[in-house]
């Protein structure tokens, strides 16, 4: 199991990403139905796992939440005392669609400031994996282009090298005319618009496709069907 090191730093939290099987991971977690979509809801007692259409879930009380991914952003967002949480299932149509937005504004909705929160996001597909298509980026950066200078898109049409040392081959390009898209650092893009600071968000460069076999990714699974099915399990949780 990982952790980020400013969520671990925060009294009154636990969290963690692993596989969906790790040991270590809390029981009961609450995990919305992952649909794709903008939509965050505050969890209640009374709803059953994976029952509501809904890609982030927050909370003001001790059950566990989480997301599942397998190449998309897990993001683990907390209040700097502890007191509410934030798991966030970060796919670029969710992206593209407002829920990092819709999930800061759950926090100022119960009167805490972007100063006071801490957000880390887990394992995920990195730029010297993930290869886009060009009517993709061209349909980006018609919707999300002014999110940066056009020297600062989240993409690159040359491959990049892994973050980490690979231990699995990252892949080769495809497609004719695609690009490599950086799919945390829109991320961290879309949190800066919702005006975090880049100091309070922590990003793992731990790439979901090339880093180790142990994560899950669906890109690569695509490339290497022989593969067995697995997911991530990102959860957060107040200390009870």
């Amino acid at each position: 199991m990982q952790q980020a090191d400013n969520l671990g730093a925060l009294g009154g939290v636990d969290h963690g990403f692993c596989s969906i099987n790790d040991p270590q991971r809390p029981d009961a977690v609450f995990i919305c139905k992952q649909v794709h979509s903008a939509t965050v809801i505050e969890w209640q007692a009374q709803l059953a796992t994976n029952s509501v259409a809904a890609d982030g879930v927050f909370t003001r009380e001790h059950q566990p939440i989480a997301v599942i991914t397998a190449d998309c952003l897990p993001i683990l967002i907390a209040a700097e005392d502890g007191a509410t949480v934030a798991a966030v299932h970060g796919g670029w149509k969710g992206l593209q669609g407002g829920i990092i937005a819709n999930a800061v504004q759950q926090f100022a909705d119960k009167g805490i400031a972007v100063e006071q929160l801490q957000v880390a996001i887990g394992p995920s597909i990195k730029p010297c994996c993930y290869e886009v298509s060009e009517d993709f980026i061209a349909q980006f950066q018609a919707d999300q282009g002014h999110l940066w200078p056009d020297d600062r898109a989240p993409w690159s049409f040359v491959q990049p090298a892994p973050l980490l040392p690979p231990e699995i081959a990252p892949p080769y390009a495809r497609q004719t005319g695609s690009a490599w898209f950086d799919l945390s650092g829109f991320g961290v893009m879309l949190l800066l618009a919702a005006g975090l600071k880049r100091e309070q968000i922590e990003v793992s460069e731990v790439c979901t496709y090339c880093t180790s076999s142990t994560f899950a990714s669906y890109r690569r699974r695509t490339h290497h069907p022989e593969e067995a099915k697995t997911l991530i399990y990102s959860w957060i949780a107040r200390n009870p």
